[in-house]
């Protein structure tokens, strides 16, 4: 969460960027508003090894475990303003998941909910990606001076009824779309590299591999130390 957010905060005009990686341990990740202090069972979750994390951005509850987690910045205005850049940003995602098989769309129905609502991926909320009527990839976006973030899962595997586990809502069981129930077997490098390739198609512009900026780590390390790594930032709500 802090890389994400250090790359909107170090953002250079004209320039864009895209990260994409993978969680070591399942985590936990609250909306920026979402209500969460004495909802969960945090002794649970440390029995299971199970960590928690605050978003930057907006949202809901999301359990992040076997996935390819994206980030992509661009300046607030490149795409038509935040909305527009919300469609444009899952159309190449969708086109990238369709360019390995994978039967989704970019759905014009749906909900949008309060941050107190339940689980991410429990309804699809207009411009979301879906396959089949289940959420696939759950997005989120904050504007950072004249830089927006969108990040968000698409999920490879796996459900989000451990979330039910630890809130005690078992009555109501998320179960997402996974590329695994779409596809078969899937694996994060062929995810990867068709998320590249559909967001290059539909947003355009010049395109390189690169290192992360000596301004990024440390803005990265700063927002780690003062934010995302507190309990405070965390259980704020």
């Amino acid at each position: 969460m802090a890389l994400d957010h250090a790359l909107a905060v170090c953002s250079q005009q004209g320039q864009g960027v895209l990260r994409l990686y993978s969680w070591m341990e399942a985590t936990v990740s609250f909306g920026r508003n979402e209500p969460a202090r004495g909802l969960y069972d945090r002794a649970n979750a440390a029995d299971q090894g199970i960590e928690f994390v605050r978003r930057p951005t907006g949202g809901r509850a999301v359990l992040h475990s076997n996935e390819v987690t994206y980030a992509i910045v661009v300046p607030v205005r490149a795409l038509g303003g935040p909305r527009a850049s919300y469609v444009e940003i899952n159309r190449g995602l969708a086109e990238g998941l369709s360019s390995i098989g994978a039967a989704v769309t970019v759905t014009d129905h749906g909900e949008t909910l309060s941050p107190d609502a339940g689980a991410c991926f429990g309804v699809p909320a207009p411009g979301e990606i879906i396959a089949g009527e289940k959420k696939l990839v759950g997005s989120a976006q904050l504007r950072v001076g004249d830089a927006l973030l969108q990040h968000g899962s698409i999920i490879i595997d796996g459900d989000q009824s451990l979330l039910n586990q630890l809130t005690g809502k078992l009555h109501d069981m998320v179960r997402p779309a996974t590329l695994r129930s779409v596809l078969g077997v899937v694996h994060q490098d062929q995810v990867t590299l068709g998320v590249i390739d559909g967001l290059k198609h539909v947003l355009g512009g010049s395109w390189e591999e690169g290192e992360y900026l000596s301004g990024e780590r440390t803005e990265a390390g700063r927002l780690e130390r003062q934010r995302y790594s507190q309990a405070g930032w965390t259980w704020r709500r």
